[in-house]
């Protein structure tokens, strides 16, 4: 099983855990870590903190972003440079649809490239105009 992390400014990312379970039950490898008024200092040792965790307790370990290049999306890459032997993976504009996805799809025997690319392509596409 893969761990799934979001990050984000503020508390969205515990809003969308929030829905994504209300939508498709608990997940016990679905963790949160926010940005919060008490800077990018404190926010860098939580994130080391969650992220050391998670890869003792999975095998891989998808981060999902707010924002592209922003401060959440900089710190985590940031990490990943530093620790490159890990199994790590970054992706960025998270949506609803997309942390659904993982979600469900997160336990199953599947390269994490294949994964990753199918869920930024359920991200892309459930974006819409009527």
């Amino acid at each position: 099983m893969k761990a799934i992390l979001l990050v984000t400014h503020s508390t969205m990312c515990e809003g969308v855990k929030a829905s994504c379970e209300m939508i498709i039950g608990q997940k016990e490898n679905l963790y949160t870590c926010s940005l919060t008024e008490e800077g990018v200092d404190n926010f860098r040792v939580h994130l080391a903190a969650i992220i050391e965790k998670l890869e003792k307790e999975y095998k891989e370990v998808i981060i999902v972003t707010d924002i592209p290049n922003a401060t959440p999306y900089n710190e985590c890459y940031r990490y990943i440079l530093s620790h490159k032997d890990s199994h790590l993976c970054l992706i960025s504009g998270m949506n609803l649809a997309m942390v659904i996805e993982l979600g469900m799809m997160s336990s199953l025997d599947m390269e994490m490239k294949q994964l990753v690319d199918q869920v930024i392509e359920t991200g892309k596409i459930s974006i819409c105009s009527l």
